[in-house]
């Protein structure tokens, strides 16, 4: 029964590194607690090719974007306003540090779950 879970392990691990699995790194589902006004972010280093699979839903709506920073700019890959769903892919096209961003626009706070995963083409 070891020999066979070792076996397994090592079918796992090469099929990871010749890119047979598809993700190669997955987070968990969170929540999260936005307070007026406020905002939350989860943030990633990408590299070209990267994918990144992403979901969430929130108890009102929210306005949500993935951007990075560079020098003074900000450029965002993604832009939705007043959404309370949403899930989508990107493909990263250039290394930077990117950030999932929700703010809440409104007065009272707004709960947030989501999840996203990065994987490789």
């Amino acid at each position: 029964m070891v020999r066979l879970s070792r076996i397994m392990a090592l079918s796992c691990f090469i099929l990871f590194i010749t890119g047979g699995c598809a993700s190669l790194i997955a987070a968990d589902k969170k929540s999260e607690t936005i307070k007026p006004l406020g905002i939350h972010e989860d943030c990633m280093e990408l590299v070209p090719g990267q994918i990144l699979d992403y979901s969430f839903e929130t108890s009102k709506p929210v306005d949500f974007n993935l951007h990075f920073h560079e020098d003074k700019n900000v450029s965002y890959e993604i832009s939705k306003d007043g959404v309370s769903a949403d899930k989508g892919t990107f493909v990263c096209k250039k290394k930077q540090h990117y950030c999932l961003m929700w703010t809440n626009p409104g007065p009272e706070p707004i709960g947030l779950t989501y999840s996203y995963s990065l994987g490789k083409k």
